[in-house]
């Protein structure tokens, strides 16, 4: 029996209508396992009006062979002029990132695309090609002569998983955080939001929809969510889905991904005193997906840290979803290579090497090393030290910074 693959995925859209300051009618509202046939209540996703092309995207984490995809149709939406046009509409597949390749129409390997006209609220099935390759995203956009917006209630994909299939070590795991936000004076179906909606499976990113966890430690406050793996595990990278912001858009910024194999209830996070995975570089951008691959160096660990950065904006930190996946093998490492760069401050030994090369295979005879200054001229080899990360390299043209990932 095949199954829904896309119900909860991380979506994206070409444009969506903004009802208020807590409803945008997102692509997320086309996977969040809501069809609205029996309830119609149940909000639809909806293109912004006048803003071509229209497509929604799904990003279903690994590569399936897909067979089919079900749409239920949207109705058309009271005092917007043009109409819900979903007539002859294509759907695709890809395997490029859709925030670094937006679909382009003819870019894309074709499903299918469907030979007439949907109507208001219809039910629709589109076989796929027996000739459309694997893919990890799927797209569903309008053809080039359709006029008016695009809403869809649920698009469904069906099909099986193909290759090697990563699994995310943290879904459905105990989670807890270092507060709870809740809406105060508010009525409010979803409860405090607690640190089981960052790891419920699903990427929606509106916070009154009830699947984002939120602090509520006002300034510079501890700011954590901790997940309990239940076994040790060793992580190639790490997925923060952040929420969308209508106030506090920083609030995110230069967050951390760290590791203990101590509960939070023993020992609370605290900044820069736990092995770190990574901080993120600056501004996360609200309602995106963002991934951070880990030092490659450190051992394996128990439970996960996400922790806001001290002066990120006014604190209360959230997120929408966070997973966490292993490498493929712990055998296979890349240096990354920052030219022009130089870390300071950490170095715990200096050698005489003839290349770069050499660095590295004398870093793995010495051990416990995280990163490495190598200058070419003077062919000098600087190993760092640095389990509970850095500060950024500054700048020199006659340096070169290396950090080591899973490849």
């Amino acid at each position: 029996m095949l199954t829904n693959v896309a119900v909860g995925a991380y979506t994206f859209n070409s444009s969506a209508l903004l009802i208020n300051s807590s409803l945008m009618l997102t692509a997320f509202l086309a996977v969040d396992g809501k069809n609205g046939l029996s309830d119609p209540s149940v909000f639809c996703s909806l293109t912004l009006p006048g803003f071509d092309p229209h497509w929604i995207g799904v990003d279903l984490g690994n590569v399936f062979q897909i067979f089919y995809a079900v749409l239920y149709a949207g109705s058309n939406r009271a005092g917007v002029a043009t109409k819900n046009d979903l007539n002859f509409f294509i759907v695709g597949v890809s395997n490029r990132s859709l925030d670094v390749h937006p679909p382009v129409r003819g870019t894309y390997d074709l499903c299918a695309q469907y030979p007439g006209v949907v109507a208001p609220k219809q039910v629709v099935q589109l076989n796929c090609s027996s000739t459309t390759p694997p893919a990890r995203y799927v797209i569903l956009q309008q053809p080039s002569n359709s006029t008016g917006y695009m809403s869809v209630c649920e698009f469904e994909v069906y099909g099986t998983p193909f290759g090697t299939q990563r699994q995310n070590l943290l879904l459905h795991k105990p989670a807890n955080s270092s507060s709870t936000y809740s809406e105060l004076g508010i009525p409010n179906q979803c409860g405090p939001f607690t640190a089981d909606f960052v790891v419920d499976g699903f990427h929606d990113t509106q916070l009154l929809n009830c699947h984002c966890g939120h602090n509520n430690d006002f300034g510079n406050k501890p700011n954590w969510f901790v997940v309990d793996m239940l076994e040790m595990f060793y992580v190639d990278y790490i997925l923060f889905t952040a929420r969308i912001e209508y106030y506090g858009r920083h609030r995110n910024d230069n967050f951390y991904v760290g590791f203990s194999n101590q509960p939070s209830s023993v020992s609370p996070p605290i900044r820069k005193q736990y092995p770190l995975c990574g901080q993120w570089p600056g501004y996360v951008v609200p309602g995106s997906e963002v991934l951070m691959k880990c030092n490659a160096n450190l051992p394996s660990f128990r439970y996960l840290i996400a922790q806001g950065a001290l002066n990120a904006f006014d604190g209360f930190f959230a997120s929408c979803e966070i997973e966490a996946y292993s490498p493929l093998s712990n055998d296979f490492l890349v240096w990354k290579r920052k030219a022009g760069t130089y870390l300071a401050g950490y170095k715990v030994m200096t050698l005489t090497v003839r290349s770069a090369t050499e660095c590295f295979i004398r870093r793995r005879q010495f051990g416990g090393c995280d990163s490495i200054n190598f200058n070419s001229a003077s062919k000098k080899c600087e190993l760092n030290r640095h389990q509970n990360g850095y500060s950024a390299p500054s700048s020199n043209t006659n340096w070169a910074f290396y950090v080591v990932n899973y490849y």
